[in-house]
């Protein structure tokens, strides 16, 4: 499957799946817009019990939002306040969800990877787990 956003399910357990491995599953606009629709829809169904978080690929959870759409998603005032309503939305959505939320978090946890980590109700890593915030680097602040 090639949407990097994917919800499965077995049983009563969704799953939800950060899908970029090609880029260590860096977050783009699209992306966060995706989750939190995501997440709103999981939320919604009586029928779960947990959703899981996860990165794929095996080398990260996500290493934050991908820094190569800053210049024509952030360039600006507007842009970036835009961008900030739809990171927004979907954190508030994961904060929000009325089912227990699990990250699982393998390799790289940083930045609005860390953020979305942060608002599970649980975090499970490897000894491999790495976790930062270094957006005080490119001048942001976490959005929670």
């Amino acid at each position: 499957m090639n949407s990097p956003i994917l919800s499965t399910r077995d049983g009563d357990i969704a799953t939800v799946t950060l899908n970029r491995p090609d880029k260590l599953n860096a977050l783009t606009k699209p992306m966060w817009r995706r989750l939190g629709e995501v997440m709103r829809e999981l939320s919604a169904d009586d029928t779960l019990r947990c959703i899981v978080l996860r990165g794929a690929g095996g080398k990260a959870f996500a290493p934050g939002n991908d820094i190569a759409e800053f210049e024509a998603e952030r360039s600006n005032f507007d842009q970036g306040k835009a961008y900030g309503e739809v990171l927004h939305g979907a954190l508030a959505a994961i904060a929000d969800c009325r089912h227990p939320t699990v990250a699982l978090i393998e390799g790289i946890c940083v930045g609005g990877g860390l953020e979305i980590a942060a608002l599970c109700d649980l975090r499970l890593c490897g000894e491999g787990s790495r976790f930062g915030v270094p957006i005080n680097k490119l001048g942001l602040v976490m959005a929670h």
